[in-house]
């Protein structure tokens, strides 16, 4: 037998539907007894969420005074913790501890601070569907049938359904189904990002026009064009951006000169990048007397570097030396150094200390330097 719906479950839908696509009773809706408004808040899909706890801001009228908008936002907080629906909207679509995990340990990797963490699962939630979806749309695009915009890819049903908008697609104002409208409704919220190399682009740069980056790991970057759409996109961010991480890449010296150019801040011979890795990735047409001018451009002018990582990359102990002959010329602060896993057994025992060094050592990386593997 089919059981009926009851009158409150009929009720709390038609909100929902009224809260997606319409706008007449919305500002009434937070005129709602505390007791229902929290039930409701508890029983929206994300879309829905996210619509409603921008209201007060988005609906105030012009002849509403600057009392009226600090009475609204007092009621709201009043309502409800919306950080807690966010919280379990974000457990319920990725359940997976690990995975909860192993996300928690890559955002601190790109400077995020436990706390902001802890404290900001709206944004927690929409970044990781924005990453969802371009990691769907990556697929897609490394099709050797795909020939279009990497905007107009559609976006599986499944995501769709999981921010609770699948049933009334027709009529909202943004068309969910291509990737181009998920990046500008929450790409606001992006703080950190992984890209496969087919979506560095000038077309995703503009999709990803509202976010203020702070991290990004970039995958399988070796052609001028990834690097090209990169360095669009790290010059969009230069000011926010602090981690970058490159994983089986293929960098020649002009790909590495025009990406550290590219995080200079303007006018300014320095750059806010705090966490530098590339990894398991190999450095092309590398001369083995000097570094790429940018590298070491970057290196000697990383004001705030603080871990630095060239993990399994080929090289050998004379690239090792180079790189910490900068480091000691530049009196860096960095604390964590990571040359593992390439041909450099031996490399700082045979190190030719200048008589220079040893005074540079003890005020900059000798001071700082936690970890060097």
């Amino acid at each position: 037998m089919v059981e009926v719906p009851s009158l409150f479950t009929l009720c709390m839908d038609a909100i929902r539907k009224e809260i997606l696509c319409g706008d007449d009773l919305l500002p009434c809706i937070y005129e709602l007894p505390s007791d229902l408004f929290d039930c409701l808040v508890t029983h929206l899909p994300p879309l829905a969420l996210q619509k409603l706890q921008e209201l007060p801001f988005n609906n105030l009228g012009d002849h509403e005074s600057d009392s009226d908008c600090f009475r609204n936002c007092r009621k709201r907080k009043r309502y409800v913790n919306f950080e807690t629906a966010w919280r379990r909207l974000y457990n319920s679509r990725w359940p997976d501890p690990v995975r909860q995990i192993q996300l928690v340990d890559w955002l601190e990797n790109q400077g995020v601070t436990n706390n902001e963490l802890m404290n900001d699962w709206q944004q927690m939630y929409w970044e990781t569907h924005l990453q969802n979806c371009l990691d769907e749309a990556a697929e897609i695009a490394l099709l050797p049938s795909f020939d279009g915009c990497i905007g107009e890819i559609k976006i599986p049903v499944a995501i769709i359904k999981s921010i609770g908008c699948e049933e009334h697609m027709s009529h909202l104002t943004c068309d969910y189904s291509k990737l181009s409208c998920h990046c500008q409704k929450f790409g606001f919220y992006t703080r950190c990002l992984r890209l496969q190399n087919v979506l560095c682009t000038a077309e995703t740069c503009n999709l990803l026009r509202n976010s203020s980056l702070r991290g990004l790991e970039l995958r399988w970057i070796k052609s001028k064009e990834h690097v090209e759409g990169l360095c669009k996109l790290l010059n969009q961010n230069r000011e926010t951006l602090t981690s970058l991480e490159f994983i089986h890449c293929k960098l020649s010296p002009t790909f590495v000169d025009a990406i550290c150019d590219a995080l200079h801040m303007k006018g300014l011979q320095t750059h806010g990048i705090q966490h530098f890795s590339i990894k398991t990735s190999s450095f092309l047409e590398t001369n083995t007397f000097s570094l790429p001018v940018g590298l070491a451009s970057f290196l000697s002018s990383g004001r705030y570097l603080s871990s630095l990582s060239f993990c399994d990359n080929h090289l050998g102990q004379k690239f090792a030396k180079m790189v910490f002959n900068i480091l000691l010329d530049a009196s860096s602060s960095i604390s964590i150094l990571d040359l593992s896993e390439n041909n450099i057994a031996g490399w700082l025992f045979h190190f030719k200390w200048r008589s220079s060094s040893y005074s540079k050592l003890s005020l900059g990386i000798g001071k700082s330097l936690q970890s060097l593997r």
